[in-house]
């Protein structure tokens, strides 16, 4: 109960997106029902994972069903996430690098809430975490999150494990410092969507970082990515990825490219030539 009660004031209803939400039920330590004062619906925070999804179900695509049976989750970043970016970007690219571009764009702290949106088992919210923010991890996977709880819990991490989708997030507007998306852009269904809720999580001084994948440049790569496409896997290019964060309020103010793995940082745009003038790319 201590967990969910000191993100409660961050947190609204996955029904009708209101808030506050309530406590009302709390029988045991880690047995809590939340109730929402707008629409009166339940949810319930139990094992350590709010369960937010609502009405809303993911996207049934070979990519999003397959993070769901445990033995995805269980291998998943052991042996495929410390690989990847070096496999990808064709130079050694450690996790190590990755979390020091993570660390250095959304500056994790005391006081500073981040989000993580499909989390995995949470590489990207166990380092915020671990640099000093609270951290809410949002995931589809139930399997997904019941390893992110566990490691957080056997590390003492502050975390939030949420089961919720990155379209819908049960997170009132304005209300955190940062939002990241660690390579689940690509699987994540309705990419537009998911950039316009991060936008509108985010308050005036957040930042939002990505790494995803775009659009190859060789013949072998975009035969590829064509068959990962029918498995529910999309590519956006470069101009792509400035157009979604335009269109959810965003601009990008440092852009890194290694081969098709791109790391973008952006924050709110506040200015109508700021879209024009932001990127800085590496």
């Amino acid at each position: 109960m201590q967990v969910i009660s000191r993100y409660l004031p961050l947190l609204a209803c996955p029904t009708c997106a209101g808030s506050p939400l309530d406590i009302i039920d709390a029988g045991a330590a880690d047995l809590v029902t939340l109730g929402c004062r707008h629409c009166r619906r339940t949810t319930g925070y139990h094992d350590g994972i709010w369960h937010a999804m609502g009405p809303h179900r993911a996207a049934r695509t070979l990519a999003q069903l397959s993070n769901i049976v445990p033995p995805t989750a269980r291998w998943y970043e052991r042996i495929w996430r410390g690989r990847s970016l070096t496999l990808l970007s064709g130079r050694p690219f450690p996790n190590s690098e990755e979390l020091d571009e993570l660390a250095a764009a959304l500056r994790p702290g005391p006081g500073r809430t981040m989000v993580d949106v499909g989390c995995s088992e949470g590489l990207y919210a166990r380092a915020l975490a671990m640099g000093g923010s609270p951290v809410i991890a949002v995931d589809h996977s139930l399997a997904f999150l019941a390893r992110l709880r566990d490691r957080c819990r056997a590390e003492g991490l502050d975390v939030l494990a949420v089961r919720s989708l990155a379209q819908h997030l049960p997170i009132r507007d304005d209300s955190v410092s940062g939002v990241a998306i660690g390579g689940s852009l690509n699987e994540i269904g309705d990419q537009h969507a998911a950039v316009a809720e991060a936008a509108r999580i985010m308050g005036p001084d957040s930042r939002f970082f990505s790494m995803h994948l775009v659009r190859s440049q060789t013949w072998k790569g975009r035969v590829a990515q064509l068959l990962a496409r029918s498995a529910g896997i999309e590519f956006p290019t470069l101009g792509g990825t400035h157009l979604l964060l335009r269109g959810a309020g965003l601009v990008a103010t440092d852009v890194r490219t290694d081969a098709v793995v791109v790391r973008i940082t952006a924050v709110p745009d506040v200015s109508p030539e700021g879209f024009a003038a932001g990127a800085q790319e590496k």
